[in-house]
């Protein structure tokens, strides 16, 4: 069983922490945007709290496979209104890199304890956060280059492979 200091269990528990935070806020967003009838953007937002949760299950479980005890902690109330949905991708870019920088700061620490198993295991984060900033980054494009938020509904809708129903069959 791989050997896990004191310090490298409570960092790893920290994270645990900031991926259920994370997961809030996104369910949090997403109901923001379904107040506004935006289903598409909505559902990316439940799919990116569900992504969270699962990222803190990983976390989780390898606490639990190195013989720690994971301490799962209170949350704080998520943002509830936004002064529009581009405020929305902008705060979850910002969450997104301080996640970032907290995986950083992990994967320090595992390096300076010497603790490889733990370095190798945040590897898999690392590699995530990167495809969960250059995501937001585009979208946040998207949102500024757009004209009104419906094209940025219609193309997350696209983005997420939902077709659009074609109200009968191609062949007509």
């Amino acid at each position: 069983m791989a050997t896990v200091t004191v310090a490298m269990v409570k960092a790893l528990n920290a994270q645990v922490g900031r991926e259920l935070q994370a997961s809030h806020n996104y369910l949090a967003m997403a109901v923001y945007l379904e107040g506004r009838s935006l289903e598409y953007l909505a559902a990316f937002f439940h799919r990116q709290s569900d992504e969270e949760r699962a990222h803190a299950m990983k976390l989780v479980a390898y606490l639990q496979e190195v013989g720690q005890t994971p301490a799962i902690p209170a949350l704080t109330r998520p943002k509830a209104r936004y002064t529009s949905v581009a405020d929305v991708f902008k705060t979850s870019l910002k969450q997104e890199q301080a996640v970032t920088r907290a995986i950083h700061e992990l994967v320090d620490t595992a390096q300076g304890k010497k603790d490889y198993a733990t370095f190798q295991f945040l590897q898999w984060f690392v590699t995530e956060q990167v495809e969960e900033e250059s995501s937001f980054a585009k979208l946040i494009d998207v949102i500024e280059m757009s004209q009104n938020v419906l094209q940025v509904e219609h193309y997350v809708r696209h983005m997420m492979g939902v077709e659009a129903d074609s109200g009968g069959d191609a062949e007509g």
